[in-house]
């Protein structure tokens, strides 16, 4: 069992290591780009193709429900038939794909009440416009250059919702919607949330073009167009709730059955419609869910939900947050100075929208002697292209009433990162730790600086004024990314896949709350034989740590789901977190020009190929911890086992403890098989105590596949790739003093 005392130095350093194998090409693992077509009917099949890479031997598709099932048709192009049960809820869950290098990386797959087909090939002009009928859904992928054309037909006074999907979806696709007439006049264009909604002036069929914004096209541009009689939620209020029991929510669209004018339009002009329901009546899935979220709303509990409408259609997904024991009030307008404040009881949670457009919003929170509070602000991280302003000003209250206001404070975007370019949690909504010196009350005014000429009533936000609660949240990342490597920005597509002998390295984030700044102890659940979390313990006030997994022999083949779990002491009650698993969604070539986009996923998925062994595998030999005096010298006995042709020379460095950054690499020659690592502890002034190091290398050589479908594959591949051995222990100790000289 091994204790972390690694500092951010040795992380950036080990992610700079890493970020350089894979800009030389890591070793073959299963990575998918796109899964088409990507949606089913519930209670059909359809044939399904996997597209990405280091996809041999294809084995079988993995879904996060166990009633959406696959049968292996094809396995050179990778085709599947996919069975949705029906009793599978509509909904949006993640599949992976296995083969002999192991378990990929998660896609999304819809399944849904509309009938599905697939966009014909040849739909890329109005004349071969392809038919899209009622209530049904059509896949689609984007031609470079060029538009999808689709016609629909509609009788006078018919009313038409066509939606078009592609990021919640995880394309890259950023599309762009056009309705028409028949002659090519154009009637309508999508909304923010790729809608269109029309009512026919007169018998006729319509045209819809798709395409890509900039017209890119290819496998990862895909899209889902709906043609749908069903309700549409434009957004709720509020969107963060008490209690999924007990609590009520409005939700605001489009064809909601019973509902009634919600006396205001939306962006795209159409009158919005309005339904009070309980959140018990609708139908719930898991994230994602088929929603666009910012990673910073990972620290929102919640859930995805749908209306169901009539004739089992349903409604398009939401998201609902919840915070338990909060009382929820809605702002009620007129609030728009700070003598007309609205009295909000606290702890309490008041959800308004920036609406109409420069709306300004006040509130008056009452506040308690030497009580310490949190302000929250949530905007964007509910979805919301927004970014709030916020003015808070604290105002004590004598017993005679006088009033004592400090000074006003200004709030802006929050820039705490401690996922790094991967996982990025940065947003512009805003959280303030504050005291009371005296009973009364906290003002707040709050505006959006992006609705300035935009009457938009789906700006929704949510203030929340709480007591002090101490917490912490984790995020289990499976890809490192190096911040500052110069000659190499790339993120790729990674599932968690080990050979035997394999150390892989995995980021654990920790997203602190409260006043929490303690120590919290790494482990992981449901770890096949053979294979290790080696013990990590997150030091106090840290944000983010590198975990290690490692295969060792005897190890066996795994496929399954691990969680990560976080333990910690917050006053005197252990208090215990599963991390949420993410993924990221596109490989990025160079993070400084290219967006990158990550989401929570369902499950941490782990393969593990016993089969397959890691091709330079470097231990330590002797007993462990290796201990040295300060002021002198360690020797670290390595043995280097070599698999397949990897016979060049190779070059060791060490990456863990700060002081040895600038000691040289040990050369470990062709054919050798052993080595001594030797530190001068007093040359680089290693002080006493426990340390955590690795020696990393890159490492040239042939890959040889692993047997293909049950069947020994000749099939080899050059490789240039980055190397971890595990982790090694070392222990300065105090030395001994010299004895002190007998007086005579």
């Amino acid at each position: 069992m091994i204790h972390f005392s690694s500092s951010r130095l040795f992380c950036v350093g080990l992610f700079l290591c890493f970020e350089l194998g894979q800009a030389l090409g890591q070793l073959p693992t299963a990575h998918i780009t796109a899964v088409f077509p990507l949606g089913c009917q519930i209670g059909e099949e359809a044939e399904v193709q996997v597209h990405g890479g280091d996809l041999e031997g294809a084995a079988e598709l993995r879904f996060s429900h166990p009633g959406i099932t696959a049968e292996l048709t094809n396995a050179d192009e990778r085709k599947f038939k996919v069975r949705v049960a029906v009793d599978v809820p509509s909904g949006v869950y993640e599949v992976r794909f296995v083969g002999a290098l192991g378990l990929s990386n998660s896609r999304l797959f819809a399944v849904g009440t509309l009938d599905e087909s697939r966009s014909p090939s040849g739909n890329t002009s109005i004349k071969t416009a392809a038919a899209l009928g009622a209530d049904s859904v059509v896949n689609g992928v984007s031609v470079t250059r060029q538009s999808s054309w689709f016609q629909v037909g509609a009788k006078k006074g018919q009313r038409l919702l066509l939606r078009v999907s592609a990021k919640s979806l995880d394309s890259r696709m950023s599309p762009v919607m056009l309705l028409r007439s028949g002659a090519g006049e154009r009637l309508a264009r999508a909304n923010a949330d790729g809608l269109i909604d029309f009512t026919a002036p007169a018998n006729g069929n319509f045209l819809i073009q798709v395409h890509d914004t900039i017209f890119r096209g290819g496998t990862e541009y895909f899209f889902r167009l709906e043609n749908s009689s069903g309700p549409h939620v434009d957004f709720i209020s509020p969107a963060i709730v008490p209690s999924f029991s007990e609590s009520e929510i409005t939700l605001f669209g489009r064809n909601l059955p019973g509902s009634k004018p919600a006396g205001f339009k939306a962006v795209d002009g159409q009158s919005l419609e309005q339904l009070s329901v309980k959140i018990s009546e609708l139908t719930q899935a898991g994230q994602p869910g088929g929603v666009v979220l910012p990673p910073a709303a990972i620290v929102l509990d919640g859930g995805v939900f749908r209306l169901p409408g009539n004739s089992s259609v349903e409604s398009n997904p939401f998201f609902v947050g919840l915070r338990p024991g909060n009382l929820l009030t809605v702002e009620q307008g007129s609030n728009n100075a700070a003598d007309r404040a609205q009295i909000i009881p606290a702890p309490g949670l008041v959800a308004g929208s920036f609406y109409p457009a420069r709306d300004v919003d006040c509130f008056r929170f009452p506040i308690k002697k030497n009580e310490v509070y949190w302000l929250e602000v949530f905007s964007q991280r509910l979805g919301c292209g927004t970014n709030p302003y916020v003015t808070a000003q604290l105002v004590g209250v004598s017993e005679d009433g006088k009033e004592s206001p400090e000074a006003v404070k200004e709030f802006y975007d929050s820039k705490d990162n401690p996922g790094g370019r991967g996982f990025n949690v940065t947003n512009r909504d805003i959280s303030w730790r504050f005291q009371s010196k005296d009973d009364g009350h906290c003002r707040v005014m709050l505006r959006d600086l992006f609705n300035q000429s935009t009457d938009d009533p789906s700006r929704g936000y949510v203030v929340a004024l709480r007591r002090e609660h101490p917490g912490f949240r984790l995020v289990v990342h499976p890809q490192t990314v190096a911040g500052v490597w110069k000659k190499n920005k790339i993120i790729e597509l990674t599932g968690t896949h080990l050979r035997k002998g394999t150390t892989l390295p995995v980021q654990i984030i920790v997203l602190r709350e409260g006043s929490f700044s303690g120590p919290i102890t790494i482990t992981a659940e449901g770890l096949p034989r053979g294979v290790e979390l080696h013990h990590c313990r997150v030091k106090a006030s840290e944000k983010a740590i590198t975990a290690f997994l490692t295969a060792s022999e005897p190890v066996v083949s795994f496929i399954g789901n691990v969680r990560f779990v976080g333990k910690a002491m917050i006053g005197d009650r252990e208090v215990e977190q599963v991390a949420w698993p993410t993924a990221t969604i596109h490989r990025v070539g160079d993070y400084d020009k290219e967006a990158v986009f990550s989401r929570v996923a369902k499950e941490c998925g782990l393969s593990i190929n016993a089969e397959d062994a890691e091709p330079i595998q470097v231990t330590t030999e002797g007993d462990v911890p290796f201990t040295g005096l300060a002021g002198g010298k360690v020797k670290i006995p390595l043995k280097v086992k070599r698999t397949g042709e990897y016979n060049e020379s190779i070059k060791l460095k060490v990456f863990g403890i700060s002081q040895l950054d600038k000691l040289g690499e040990l050369e470990v020659k062709k054919g050798q098989g052993d080595a001594l690592l030797e530190i001068d502890l007093a040359k680089f002034k290693v002080p006493v105590g426990r340390y955590t190091f690795h020696l990393a290398s890159t490492v040239k050589g042939k890959y040889q596949y692993p047997p293909l479908n049950g069947k020994k594959s000749e099939k080899k591949k050059d490789v240039t790739y980055q190397m971890f051995s595990p982790p090694i222990v070392l222990e300065v100790a105090s030395a001994p003093k010299p004895p002190e000289k007998t007086v005579k």
